[in-house]
């Protein structure tokens, strides 16, 4: 894939060319705009410890001894065996810890396996069949390559971003990962019109929606509200709270916005639920767990399709 990630690839060009020109409610702030976060990602290498993930910077001192705990404490709760099932290879710069008793682990697959077991603990997921996952925020498709592979029942699992570079290289990697067949990344300008007939079961949001101006929020939680997505995992930026970053760097709360579209808070928790463990690894994220109100669609029929028709 080399000579496919370059900045003046002609699809990635063209994604830029059509995302300025979409002037969508939904494309990044200032956050995601100015020249250092622009600059803090390399797109071979776009795996390593940058703007996507931060693979050593939160771990910062000592981090192989933090990645160790943080894997022993995944490891404990992993009945099903995804860090053996999943695996880690390092490509395109992902920092690796090899372990005599765990399999290699990185950032990248630690976060994936916690936050699946999360929505298989409070919606069933690795149970689930035929259902479809909307990820706003995809970013280069971490969670929806972990998931498709983990979730053999899976019907779709949806990356939308409006970062035409998260979009070039979310196709990319789900290529190369070969789970492309489940996972389908939606460009930001067809977006409404890709979308129009389907009605996901479960949408997610790991590190975005804090990392966006409150009217792109609000335009992407109603989007979700007009799709009736009964259920939404939200990772913030800010332990517990949901604050906005704007372009005047205010942090607003857009708990408020979830509100107004239905979305009610049912199940918080630490990533690490240890509290020795989440303090000595510094990690001190939260999962949240939302569900709309008259729009649960719990006794279906399982299949997660509901009479839409497919993502092309």
């Amino acid at each position: 894939m080399a000579r496919v990630l370059r900045d003046d690839n002609a699809e990635l060009t063209d994604l830029r060319q059509r995302y300025a020109a979409a002037r969508s409610p939904m494309r990044p702030g200032r956050f995601w705009r100015n020249n250092t976060r622009q600059r803090d990602f390399n797109l071979r290498y776009f795996r390593g410890d940058n703007a996507y993930v931060w693979q050593l910077r939160q771990l910062g001192e000592n981090p192989k001894l933090k990645a160790y705990l943080y894997a022993r404490y995944v490891a404990e709760m992993d009945e099903r065996d995804l860090l053996g099932r999943l695996t880690e290879d390092g490509a395109f710069g992902c920092w690796t810890f090899g372990f005599r008793s765990l399999p290699l682990v990185s950032r990248d697959l630690l976060d994936s396996v916690n936050e699946i077991y999360f929505l298989d603990r409070h919606w069933g997921l690795l149970t689930r069949e035929g259902h479809t996952v909307l990820d706003v925020g995809a970013g280069y498709g971490r969670l929806a390559h972990r998931t498709v592979t983990a979730c053999p029942g899976l019907g779709r699992y949806l990356c939308l971003d409006a970062l035409p570079e998260s979009t070039f290289l979310s196709r990319q990697y789900l290529r190369f990962r070969r789970v492309d067949h489940k996972a389908v990344v939606v460009d930001l300008d067809t977006m409404q019109e890709d979308l129009a007939s389907v009605r996901p079961d479960l949408a997610v949001n790991v590190h975005s929606f804090s990392e966006m101006p409150l009217s792109a929020i609000d335009a992407w939680i109603g989007m979700l509200a007009r799709l009736e997505v009964p259920a939404l995992m939200i990772v913030p930026n800010d332990g517990a709270e949901l604050l906005s970053h704007e372009d005047d760097f205010r942090r607003l709360d857009f708990a408020p916005v979830l509100a107004r579209y239905g979305y009610t808070l049912t199940a918080s928790e630490p990533v690490i639920r240890d509290e020795d463990v989440r303090e000595l690894t510094g990690v001190r994220d939260h999962f949240m767990f939302f569900r709309r109100k008259g729009a649960d669609r719990e006794g279906s029929t399982g299949d997660g399709r509901d009479g839409a028709s497919p993502v092309r």
